[in-house]
């Protein structure tokens, strides 16, 4: 089919663009005419019309490229000719007129400019005798060096903590070359965020913190002696201590010159280790760090299949950390039976507190505390209760609150209001009040523990005795670009970036996410030092406790002569430049210059670029997830994760303790419950249990008749048998084995299941153990309580965590080789 061949002169494909765009070229020459020539910048973007000379076949374009198109962005310019043509045979005399067009598609990178934005250095931390302290915040925003479009500045805006951003006013009007503000900020650590924009709404961002203390002096009185500020003062004893040498001579400037009195040998002894050849030895003076950040916003529990594609719940790491989702357990205790019964007790005095306040809720705290008392135990929860829950009956029964009924009596029917019994007899006048009160109370009890709402909501892998969660994020909008990691051999001790694995084979719908944002950051690089490097300083002394000159080798000892020549060369070569981002975030570093003293300023790639021969260092890289069949891939490189995780927390003892052994000789395995928590909250062992089996330790009964032997020994209650059974998978057919709850068989030929009492074996209904999760050195699990504190203050009380205290170690039977290890 006919068309118009485009040709664009001036610009090739895969070339960096400027803001002020210039374009030509020429249209190829047909039978026919030209009608228009307009210019498109990306797929659906703006259009403009271009000056076209029909005699001479060319076409021009002068403008700038549209807002819409963002610095450093890749887009398509689009160039169509639309026209018509004669596609008549020659020679035949009636024409054939056709409309026709033509398209040329460049794709091309808009240059990456931005405001040079700098910040007055400010003196951090200080101290001032009057609140707020006013803070004269002083700066500089210059446009950016392009292709000679005018990038000029706009707007200046600066934010105090998470305050909204304020316009700034530069000194001069219109020059932004010199800028100030004024802030009022009072005591307290201040996280200032300052931003410049450009004519495109190109953005660059600085942060700074400083952190401000009240100091009131003390009044001393009127005759009081006062400093040059006009400060009250007081007199005071000054001391001086020196250590002075003692010389032979009065002059001591022969010692101090250090001279050499064979500069010759010194200077040879250069010449032969090569300090002599020239290098470039410029110092680190300004790094520039430009990096993409964002935070989490897609969690879920539970192990994850691979190819997986699902919308995963939201979360926010800056309300709740890691560890409070994960090891989250049912706390409060239910409407009946025997447990947790301190805190119903308590919930129900606090209760009864409220009450007391209240104007209103006074006059009934009496018939409340009758009619909701606490009710003795009945049943099997009265035949298992042990001393300790039988002495706390004992003192509360009748006497306290039982919040465990009053949250029954309160919470009849979803979306009902709360009635009070006929017994309380509360006038129709005060239920509005004591509805206020009773709501105000059910809050309260909500938020004391955070609790899983069911098996979908719980990161406990019950069939693998450990922990498994996902999450995710999103670094830019490419469908390609979302971000996972997942943890799920987390055994409940300590959680970092290394439980993590990158997780692409998945897809945890953050396509609608939004969490990225850049950073832009100039600061100094720092040197790193580590002990027994040279000193620095003429007259400092190095550490003699690390003297790597001193270290025995031998010929073969490769190891620690590279480590003496990397001291004592390399040493002092290496730097660090701070980027500071938030807890609970993934940041991908998009570039690093830095600029040496010499002013050459150097383009630092990352490892793992392409464009990079392959390294061979992977310390401090996430490695990316192995489901059984994969190949071994490379870490994933240019991605930093900062989970939100605790740091220092608080522990309790043990309420709860179960070891899974193996028996080999029988074929089974074995879960002991060494100890449960009982209903008053402590761990109680299960020789104490309602079998009637005495202590360890205690002699047994006198015999009334002879010995007489048998077959088999009894089995303890509190031994709970695994069975290994066969189970057919759902892909492929394949067989698995399983460990499953069963029966044992007592001396005296019955077959009685020993029923667990604990949390541990109890977590799902029916058990089914992997048969490589219980090796042969066992497994020891205990469960216990954690308090923490979060970044915001918060207080995350009683949370029961799990713990996987086993030393496992590889080999074992052959169906363990299916199972994924980190090496």
């Amino acid at each position: 089919m006919a068309g118009i061949g485009i040709f664009v002169a001036n610009l090739a494909d895969g070339a960096v663009a400027g803001r002020k765009l210039q374009l030509r070229g020429t249209i190829a020459q047909f039978r026919g005419r030209v009608q228009s020539v307009s210019v498109q910048f990306g797929v659906g973007g703006p259009s403009f019309g271009a000056f076209f000379s029909a005699p001479m076949w060319t076409w021009r374009w002068d403008g700038f490229v549209p807002n819409v198109i963002r610095a450093g962005q890749a887009f398509p310019i689009i160039v169509t000719a639309k026209g018509f043509m004669n596609v008549s045979p020659p020679g035949d005399p009636e024409p054939n007129i056709v409309d026709v067009d033509g398209t040329r598609t460049l794709n091309v990178v808009l240059e990456n400019v931005t405001p040079v934005l700098a910040v007055v250095p400010m003196q951090s931390p200080i101290v001032v005798t009057q609140l707020p302290y006013a803070l004269i915040l002083k700066g500089s925003a210059t446009e950016g060096s392009g292709s000679g479009a005018p990038y000029s500045v706009q707007k200046v805006q600066v934010q105090v903590d998470n305050g909204v951003f304020a316009d700034v006013t530069p000194v001069a009007p219109g020059d932004w070359s010199q800028w100030t503000t004024a802030l009022s900020l009072p005591a307290g650590t201040h996280h200032l965020v300052v931003r410049a924009f450009d004519s495109y709404e190109s953005a660059t961002v600085v942060q700074r913190e400083i952190t401000v203390y009240g100091f009131t002096p003390p009044d001393a009185g009127p005759g009081a002696e006062k400093t040059l500020s006009g400060v009250s003062t007081s007199s005071s004893i000054t001391s001086w201590s020196r250590l002075e040498p003692q010389n032979t001579e009065v002059d001591i400037g022969l010692t101090t010159r250090a001279r050499l009195f064979d500069p010759l040998w010194l200077m040879a002894r250069q010449w032969q280790m090569g300090e002599f050849q020239a290098e470039d030895a410029g110092t680190p003076a300004q790094a520039r760090v430009r990096a993409t950040n964002a935070m989490l916003t897609r969690c879920r529990f539970g192990p994850m299949p691979a190819n997986t594609q699902l919308v995963a719940p939201v979360y926010d790491p800056k309300a709740t950390p890691l560890e409070a989702v994960i090891e989250r357990r049912p706390m409060r205790p239910g409407n009946a039976g025997a447990r947790m019964l301190p805190l119903a007790v308590e919930a129900g005095l606090h209760f009864l507190r409220l009450l007391e306040l209240d104007t209103t809720g006074k006059r009934y705290r009496a018939a409340f505390a009758a009619r909701y008392t606490l009710q003795p135990l009945n049943g099997d929860d009265a035949v298992s209760a042990d001393a300790a829950t039988a002495r706390f009956m004992q003192t509360m029964v009748g006497r306290a609150m039982d919040a465990r009924r009053l949250v029954a009596a309160f919470r009849t029917a979803p979306g009902m209001p709360i009635t009070f019994d006929a017994e309380l007899a509360v006038t129709p006048t005060d239920v509005t009040a004591m509805r206020t009160l009773a709501l105000a109370w059910l809050a309260w009890f909500d938020g004391l523990f955070a609790e899983p709402a069911g098996i979908g909501d719980d990161a406990w892998d019950a069939p693998r005795l450990e922990y498994a969660l996902t999450v995710a994020t999103r670094l830019s909008p490419d469908p390609f670009d979302e971000v996972s990691y997942s943890a799920d051999e987390f055994d409940g001790s300590l959680l970092d970036w290394s439980s993590f694995d990158a997780n692409a084979q998945i897809n945890m719908g953050t396509a609608d996410d939004r969490p990225f944002v850049s950073l832009n950051e100039t600061t100094v690089p720092a040197p790193i030092t580590i002990p027994g490097t040279p000193a620095p300083r003429f007259w400092e002394m190095e550490d003699a406790r690390v003297a790597y000159g001193l270290m025995p080798t031998a010929p073969t000892d490769l190891a620690q002569l590279m480590m003496i020549e990397y001291a004592g060369s390399y040493g002092n070569d290496w730097y660090t430049v701070p980027l500071t981002v938030p807890v609970g975030s993934v940041t991908r570093v998009d570039s690093l210059i830095v600029t040496d003293t010499f002013g050459v300023k150097s383009l630092l790639r990352r490892i793992g670029d392409r464009a990079l021969p392959r390294p061979f260092f992977s310390m401090w890289q996430p490695a990316s997830i192995r489901y059984a069949g994969d190949a071994v891939e490379p870490p994933t490189s240019n991605q930093f994760f900062l989970p939100p995780t605790l740091g220092q927390r608080i522990q309790g003892e043990a309420l709860e303790d179960v070891l899974l052994m193996r028996d080999e000789m029988a074929n089974v395995a074995w879960a002991i419950e060494r100890s449960v928590e009982n209903a008053v909250e402590h761990a109680k062992p299960r020789y104490e249990g309602a079998d009637g089996a005495a202590p360890p330790g205690q002699p047994p009964s006198a015999p009334t008749s002879r010995p007489r032997y048998v077959l088999a020994s009894h089995v303890a209650p509190n031994w709970i048998p695994l069975l290994p059974v066969q189970l057919q998978s759902s892909a492929g057919g394949l067989l698995q084995s399983r460990l499953r709850r069963g029966a044992v068989l007592q001396p005296d030929g019955s077959q009685a299941r020993h029923p667990a009492q604990g949390d541990v074996l109890n977590a799902r209904p029916e058990l089914l153990l992997f048969d490589e999760e219980v090796p042969r050195e066992g497994v020891h699990i205990t469960r216990q309580r954690r308090m923490a504190r979060w970044i915001d203050g918060s207080l995350g009380v009683d949370r029961v965590a799990r713990r996987d205290r086993s030393r496992r170690r590889f080999g074992g039977p052959a169906v363990r080789s299916a199972r994924r290890r980190r090496l």
